[in-house]
C-alpha cells in the first residue's frame, strides 16, 4: 500500500510516499526562499553533507526529491550557506547551539540494531583481571571489549584505511579524538586488536604540509571539509602522547622512527595555522574541534584556548620523549624548548593568582570566568608546578565545583550553565576527561586521589549498566533497540544513576560508546583499580596495591610475553606471579617499596608490611 503524509504551513511543504518494493521512500523536501541563490538539504540520511541533495528553484520555491530509507532522521536547509530548520516543519529538536534540527519520519522505521562482528568475541586471548570484591566490575570489563570488538570496521579499496581498524561507530566517519582514547585502552589486547593500524589511518591521510583532519569519510578517506582559519577541523593533537603509551606498553623503537616525522610535522602544522594575535602566541580550537562540543567560551574565539595549548605542549613534550628514545637528540632538543616556550606561556597568561586556577584567555585579553575540566589537561601536560597543582586539585576536591556525586563533571557546578542531567558538555562526566584526570594527578604523586575518583567512576558506570532503567522515549529514535539497553553510555550525568542527556539535552547520550568510555572499565580498572604501571623497555612493573581483597591480573601482555599476578592481601601480602622470562616486579604497600626480581616460571612469596 502506497503511503503518503504531508505538512503544510505557510513557508514550506515536505512530502513522503513509498517509493519501491525494497521499502525505500521518495521524500519531497520544499522551502519557499525567493531571494537565495542556493539551497541544499543536509541531514542524518546524508552525513550532513551540504553538496549532496542541491535543491532546484522553479519560480520561488526549491524542491528535491530525494529517495531515503524508512526510518527518523534530523535534517536542515542549506540556504546560500546558513544552515536553518525547515520553517514548515514543527517536529523539531535543539542541535545543542542556538538553533534546531528539524525531524521526520520516513516510512515505517525497522527497529535499529546493535553493530556486531562477524568474527567471535576473543574472550580468552584478552588480560583476565581478578576482583573478588567486585565481580561485577569484571563482567563490565569483557562488556566494554566486547563492544569495542563488534565495531571494528574493515578497510576498502575506495578510503584506503587498514584491513581493519577501531571505529567509535556512531557514524560514517573517523575521528581523531575517538581513536587516540580508543587505542588508549585497546594497548592492553593489541595482539587481537588493531591499533597502531587505527593510528595509521590518519597518518596514511596526512597532507605534505603536515596537516591531518579531524574526521574522515570511511566512504571515500576523504577530508569532510576543508580546514579554514575560522575552521581549521583539528582535534586535540593526541598522537604523540598516545605512541608514548604504546612504546612504554610494547618497547617498540622501530615504530617511533616510522611516525615520528608524522608527529613533527602535524606539531608544525598546528604552531604555524592554530594561533593568533589575540591570544599571546597560545593555541585556539573551534567548540566541535576542542572536543567538548558546548563548554561555554564566552569571547575566546581565536585567543588562549586552554585545553588545546595544553595539549600541544603535551605534544611537543611526548615528541621530544620520542626523539630521545632513538637517540635523535636535535629533535629532542628542539621540542623541549618548544615545550618549555609554551608551558611559560600558559603560566604566564592562563593561570589566575586570584582564582588559583588556568582559565582560558578571551579575545580583550582577559581570564574567562568559566571553570571546565579543560583546565586539567596542564596537570597531564605537567604544565603545573607542585603549588598551582595542589591548588587545582583543591578545585577538583571542592564539593560547590567539581566534587559531585559522579566524578568528574566537566563544568564546575557554581557555573550557571551547569545542568544535573549533564547537557553534554554542561557537566557530564566523560571517560577522555576523566582518564585525563587521574592520569595527571599520578604526575604529580596524587595516586590515592586518582584511584578514589577512577572507583567512584566505575562503579557508577557499573551501577547504571546492571541496574539502570529508563523511558524509551529519552532513546534516540536511531538507537531504540529491541534488546534492551545494558551498555555503556557516551557520557554521564554528575549527579544522577543514569546517561548524560546529548547536545540537543532531550535523549540521553550515545549507547555501546567504546570511542572512549572503554578507558574507564578497561584502562583505569588495569591500571588504578588493580594498581599496574608496566614499563617493558625498563623490563618492570609497578604495582601499587590498591586493595584489601584477592585480586590481580592473568594474561597480561608484557612485550612479548604473558604474566599472571595475583596479590591476596592478609597480615601477610601474599603474591603468586606466573611469567615466561624474568623482569623485575616493584611493589607499593602503604609507601613502602619492595623490588624482587621475578624468574621465569611460577614466583610465589610473602610481603608483611
Amino acid at each position: 500500500m502506497r503511503k503518503t503524509f504531508n505538512i503544510f504551513l505557510i513557508t514550506g511543504i515536505l512530502t513522503a510516499s513509498a517509493f519501491s518494493q525494497n521499502k525505500l521512500e521518495k521524500v519531497k523536501f520544499i522551502i519557499l526562499a525567493p531571494d537565495a541563490n542556493s539551497v541544499s538539504v543536509v541531514g542524518s540520511f546524508n552525513n550532513w553533507n551540504a553538496e549532496i541533495n542541491p535543491l532546484i528553484k522553479k519560480d520561488s520555491v526549491w524542491t528535491a526529491e530525494i529517495q531515503i530509507d524508512p526510518g527518523y532522521y534530523y535534517y536542515k536547509f542549506v540556504v546560500d550557506g546558513h544552515w536553518i530548520p525547515d520553517p514548515s516543519n514543527n517536529w523539531k529538536i535543539n542541535d545543542g547551539g542556538q538553533s534546531f534540527n528539524s525531524i521526520i519520519n520516513v516510512g515505517e522505521p525497522p527497529k535499529p540494531v546493535r553493530k556486531k562482528s562477524l568474527f567471535k568475541f576473543p574472550k580468552k586471548k584478552l588480560p583476565q583481571p581478578i576482583l573478588k570484591d567486585n565481580p561485577d566490575w569484571v563482567e563490565l570489563y569483557y562488556a566494554a571489549w566486547k563492544m569495542a570488538w563488534n565495531k571494528i570496521a574493515k578497510g576498502t579499496k575506495e578510503n584506503g584505511f587498514a584491513d581493519y581498524y577501531m571505529d567509535e561507530g556512531f557514524n560514517e566517519m573517523i575521528f581523531q579524538w575517538d581513536t587516540n582514547f580508543m587505542v588508549a585502552f585497546a594497548l592492553y589486547a593489541r595482539d587481537v586488536f588493531p591499533v597502531t593500524q587505527s593510528l595509521d589511518n590518519f597518518y596514511k591521510k596526512q597532507r605534505p604540509d603536515g596537516y591531518i583532519q579531524r574526521v574522515y569519510w570511511e566512504s571515500t578517506g576523504q577530508i569532510v571539509n576543508e580546514p579554514s582559519s575560522d575552521e581549521p577541523m583539528v582535534n586535540p593533537p593526541l598522537f604523540a602522547w598516545v605512541e608514548l603509551k604504546y612504546y612504554k606498553l610494547s618497547g617498540d623503537k622501530f615504530r617511533i622512527k616510522v611516525v615520528l616525522p608524522h608527529l613533527k610535522n602535524y606539531y608544525n602544522w598546528i604552531e604555524l595555522n592554530m594561533r593568533d594575535s589575540s591570544g599571546q602566541r597560545l593555541y585556539y580550537n573551534t567548540s566541535l574541534g576542542s572536543g567538548m562540543d558546548n563548554t561555554p567560551r564566552p569571547h575566546i574565539d581565536k585567543a588562549g584556548w586552554i585545553d588545546m595549548s595544553a595539549q600541544q605542549a603535551l605534544a611537543a613534550f611526548c615528541i621530544s620523549k620520542l626523539a630521545g628514545i632513538i637517540g635523535i637528540t636535535n629533535i629532542e632538543d628542539l621540542y623541549l624548548k618548544k615545550y618549555l616556550e609554551l608551558k611559560k606561556l600558559i603560566n604566564k597568561y592562563c593561570w589566575d593568582e586570584t582564582e588559583k586556577f588556568y582559565f582560558d584567555l578571551n579575545e580583550f585579553g582577559k581570564h574567562s570566568i568559566v571553570k571546565h575540566i579543560g583546565s586539567y589537561w596542564t596537570l597531564l601536560a605537567q604544565i603545573a608546578d607542585t603549588n598551582k597543582a595542589n591548588d587545582l586539585i583543591t578545585h577538583l576536591k571542592n564539593k560547590d565545583e567539581f566534587w559531585r556525586p559522579h566524578l568528574i563533571p566537566t563544568l564546575s557546578y557554581d557555573d550557571p550553565a551547569y545542568d544535573k542531567k549533564g547537557h553534554y558538555w554542561l557537566g557530564s562526566v566523560w571517560a577522555p576527561t576523566n582518564y585525563m584526570v587521574v592520569k595527571g594527578l599520578e604526575n604529580y604523586g596524587y595516586y590515592d586521589l586518582a584511584n578514589q575518583i577512577t572507583n567512584n567512576y566505575i562503579s557508577n558506570l557499573a551501577n547504571i549498566y546492571f541496574h539502570f532503567e529508563l523511558e524509551e522515549s529519552k532513546i534516540a529514535f536511531e538507537e531504540r533497540y529491541n534488546d534492551g539497553y545494558q551498555t555503556l553510555w557516551e557520557c554521564y550525568s554528575p549527579e544522577f544513576n543514569e546517561p548524560a542527556t546529548r547536545w540537543d539535552n532531550t535523549f540521553y547520550s550515545r549507547q555501546d560508546f567504546v570511542g572512549w568510555t572503554g578507558l574507564g572499565p578497561i584502562s583505569m580498572l588495569i591500571e588504578n583499580v588493580i594498581g599496574l604501571d608496566i614499563n617493558v623497555p625498563e623490563n618492570t612493573i609497578t604495582w601499587r596495591i590498591p586493595r584489601k581483597d584477592e585480586h590481580g591480573i592473568k594474561n597480561l601482555l608484557f612485550g612479548k610475553q604473558r604474566v599472571n599476578l595475583i596479590c591476596v592481601p592478609g597480615n601477610y601480602y601474599e603474591f603468586k606471579i606466573d611469567c615466561e622470562s624474568s623482569f623485575t616486579l616493584k611493589i607499593i604497600i602503604n609507601k613502602k617499596v619492595i623490588t624482587r626480581n621475578i624468574h621465569t616460571g611460577e614466583n610465589i612469596f610473602k610481603v608483611k608490611v
